[in-house]
């Protein structure tokens, strides 16, 4: 989906696609879709996964030099319904999910998903972690 604006790409959620699972894809287009309805100009300010749900802020607007409430609180309604969403969304596979713990008891973290990928390495970064005093990096698993 192309749409014109003044303001780069990089700050609309098309530019976070690729730091998620693709099971989340759908979410993030379809919130795409509902914020340029509400601004063709719309900035994401902040775009995280945390606890194992996407977290979105999207940047104030000021229309005349006054801030746009409404268009906060419309804004605000949206990114709460994706995260709200992710948080019972597989992020590998987009089927119904929940939150899990995950991990082998030295590095745990949480992730939204299904019963049948529970078990998969999920997708996205992965973090390095030492171990020993010779500080020997090990692949860990993935956010923090």
């Amino acid at each position: 989906m192309t749409t014109e604006c003044s303001f780069p790409a990089e700050r609309q959620i098309s530019a976070w696609a690729s730091t998620i699972g693709p099971g989340w894809a759908a979410l993030l287009e379809r919130l795409h879709h509902d914020l340029l309805a509400l601004d063709a100009e719309y900035r994401i300010e902040a775009f995280t996964v945390k606890f194992g749900g996407l977290r979105i802020t999207v940047a104030d607007r000021f229309t005349g030099g006054e801030f746009d409430g409404e268009f906060a609180d419309r804004a605000t309604a949206l990114t709460d319904a994706a995260e709200t969403a992710s948080e019972r969304t597989c992020e590998t596979c987009g089927a119904r999910g929940r939150i899990r713990l995950r991990g082998d008891g030295n590095l745990a973290w949480m992730s939204a998903s299904c019963e049948q990928c529970r078990t998969l390495t999920p997708p996205g970064p992965v973090a390095l972690r030492v171990l020993g005093e010779r500080g020997i990096a090990v692949a860990g698993s993935p956010r923090t």
